[in-house]
């Protein structure tokens, strides 16, 4: 079964820097990045929100894929309604078979631990049921 969960980093928005340079310093020994997305189609892919940009990951070796965005969008909607949260963190899971399976318990350790390397208070929004669209 395969685990989408939205976490919240309670910060302002204008702690994007410190907040991506912190989670870029966890992925660096682990020779990964976040790429920053300006593409205007995959931008409007996440309408009703208008976002200038986001960030996001792919780890094959972890079956892991993250997102980070803005809480509120240039519009000044919020996704949710827990305004002490300034970016969000989307994260999918998957539970793939073998030779691609990595235990859903290792997958949540690496998401745990790229929470805490932010340097901020983090809480959980939301977790999408089985089969429920984002």
């Amino acid at each position: 079964m395969d685990k989408m969960i939205e976490y919240g980093f309670v910060c302002e928005s204008k702690d994007e820097k410190a907040l991506m340079s912190a989670l870029q310093s966890f992925m660096e020994p682990l020779n990964r990045t976040f790429s920053k997305n300006k593409n205007k189609s995959m931008l409007e892919s996440r309408l009703p929100y208008v976002y200038k940009h986001f960030y996001w990951n792919l780890n094959k070796e972890k079956q892991v894929y993250l997102e980070v965005y803005p809480n509120k969008d240039l519009e000044g909607k919020y996704k949710f309604s827990n305004e002490d949260v300034g970016w969000i963190l989307f994260a999918s899971l998957n539970d793939e078979k073998p030779p691609y399976h990595v235990a859903i318990e290792e997958q949540e350790k690496y998401l745990h631990d790229i929470l805490a390397s932010s340097g901020f208070e983090y809480v959980k929004l939301y977790e999408y049921k089985d089969g429920e669209e984002r």
